[in-house]
């Protein structure tokens, strides 16, 4: 049995983050075919990466789990510092006339992007260096070492440890961070790299040129649940009044305050019961409104309960790299209406014609009056078949095996 190990930023039952729940859970489908670790932070939330879950090696749904502390909590006006130092320094302007003289010496006492890149990531966290000594001290025993999420200082540092024996599953999307210098060398350092979707392929493959990796679109695997609460959506959130509903981190990143806002001005120029259930933690203030309802974290009976019983999800982000909840709604035949300025969202949508895009307030309020006057339960359907044809776990399990034989040597 081969040995891998994951390097994820937080891991936990407890967390709540889309890259960290697919670390999770494809962990665990590997459990019985791998002998398999991961190497993760004591972080709960990311908004600071304050220590959380004690620094020791655990068991998770069979899982080993080793968590390392972490130094400091994010630092975020040195990571600003640092990034405007890295900006400053690459751009062109910069450089001309004397100002190339000023350049070159900065650079040589040691004041390069490249230092400033290293000064950002270990701003940014979660900085556990235990973790990458672990890495360093014990990689040999491992066939594959699987990093997860390109964002965070154990997946810039640590894919340099045994970048021959890496997999790489960036989760990368359009976002302001992608685009500072560290990157470019980082999406072509590993052996192998996995994408969730053809989307997310396309805009590395155009961003960093890095074609000639050995890489697949593994996406993930997508199950139904029966519940085994004999609640109801009804009796969860007492109340029987028909809703859309929000699954993730309730934050500013995530669109969240632009649903907030969509969302009252529907209710004032369309009155009537409908509700907008909130399912997560929050990160920032939710609006107080008659109609919107704050459900928590909750776990994974009722979140299911309350995803079958909605009219629709809603996904306002404008960053996602595959939005597992998007996949799990279209399972069980929900509608989502899904924020067309996102290039997996959209794919998702069209592919399926499982549901509406928007990417201003009309087009939103039309898209939910449309919920009433459509087709659902055919919309419904397509939604499902699109699961059935592309998002289930032999394939993705295939796929992850493939490369991991390439990495070890063995294809």
């Amino acid at each position: 049995m081969k040995k891998i190990a994951f390097v994820v930023q937080r891991y936990g039952l407890e967390v709540n983050g889309g890259a960290e729940y697919y670390c999770r859970v494809l962990a665990e489908r590997l459990a019985g075919t791998y002998e398999v670790d991961v190497l993760t932070s004591c972080a709960l939330e990311y908004i600071t990466w304050a220590n959380w879950y004690p620094a020791e090696t655990t068991t998770i749904n069979g899982v080993r789990v080793h968590r390392f502390a972490t130094e400091y909590e994010r630092q975020v006006k040195a990571c600003a510092r640092a990034e405007h130092k890295i900006k400053k320094w690459s751009r062109p302007e910069e450089w001309e006339g004397f100002g190339r003289f000023r350049m070159w010496g900065r650079a040589l006492v040691g004041k390069t992007v490249k230092r400033y890149s290293w000064l950002w990531a270990k701003a940014q966290g979660p900085y556990a260096p235990d973790l990458i000594t672990y890495l360093q001290r014990n990689h040999q025993q491992y066939d594959a070492l699987i990093f997860i999420t390109y964002l965070y200082y154990p997946t810039i540092v640590g894919l340099n440890v045994a970048p021959h024996k890496s997999i790489f599953i960036p989760t990368a999307h359009d976002e302001i961070p992608i685009y500072l210098p560290i990157f470019k060398p980082l999406f072509h350092k590993p052996r192998a790299i996995l994408f969730l979707t053809e989307g997310e392929k396309r805009f590395v493959h155009q961003l960093f040129k890095n074609e000639t990796i050995y890489n697949d679109v593994i996406g993930v695997g997508i199950e139904t649940i029966e519940t085994s609460s004999a609640e109801t959506a009804a009796t969860i959130l007492k109340t029987d009044a028909p809703y859309l509903i929000y699954i993730g981190r309730i934050a500013e990143a995530k669109g969240c305050d632009m649903l907030f806002d969509y969302f009252i001005q529907y209710k004032q120029q369309h009155p009537s019961s409908l509700k907008l259930v909130l399912v997560g933690q929050a990160f920032m203030t939710i609006p107080e409104h008659p109609d919107i309802i704050t459900a928590g974290f909750v776990d994974e009976d009722v979140k299911v309960t309350l995803l079958k019983g909605a009219e629709a999800l809603v996904i306002p982000s404008q960053y996602e790299s595959l939005s597992m909840v998007t996949l799990e709604s279209f399972a069980y035949g929900i509608p989502v209406i899904a924020n067309e300025k996102c290039e997996v969202l959209k794919d998702h949508i069209e592919l399926s014609q499982g549901g509406f895009l928007f990417a201003e307030y009309d087009r939103f309020e039309r898209a939910v009056q449309q919920l009433s006057t459509s087709n659902s339960g055919a919309m419904g359907e397509k939604a499902q078949a699109y699961i059935e044809q592309n998002y289930t776990w032999d394939k993705v399990l295939a796929r992850f095996g493939e490369a991991v034989d390439y990495v070890a040597g063995i294809s």
